[in-house]
């Protein structure tokens, strides 16, 4: 998940342009857990067969992680009413 969070954040159609963004953003990440994160999201993009399957993975990326972010969150001790899961 947070891979896909980062693509939504610094990410675009144009893959090269995401790596490249993404390798600057790598650079000049203070924390080295984020600066690993982004790297290594780079490298896997940067393969060149990644451009047959990656613009249709950013978009439905970007729906998933907006329909993700619009759900109520439930913690998982939680008593859910199943009213309340069936409009979800």
């Amino acid at each position: 998940m947070n891979e896909k969070k980062a693509l939504y954040a610094f990410g675009c159609p144009n893959r090269e342009a995401t790596v490249e963004r993404l390798r600057f953003a790598a650079a000049l990440a203070p924390d080295p857990a984020a600066k690993k994160l982004f790297f290594t999201l780079a490298v896997k993009l940067s393969d060149e067969d990644c451009d047959k399957w990656y613009r249709c993975f950013f978009y439905n990326m970007r729906l998933e992680v907006e329909h993700f972010a619009h759900h109520k969150y439930h913690s998982d001790n939680q008593q859910i009413s199943i009213r309340e899961r069936l409009h979800e």
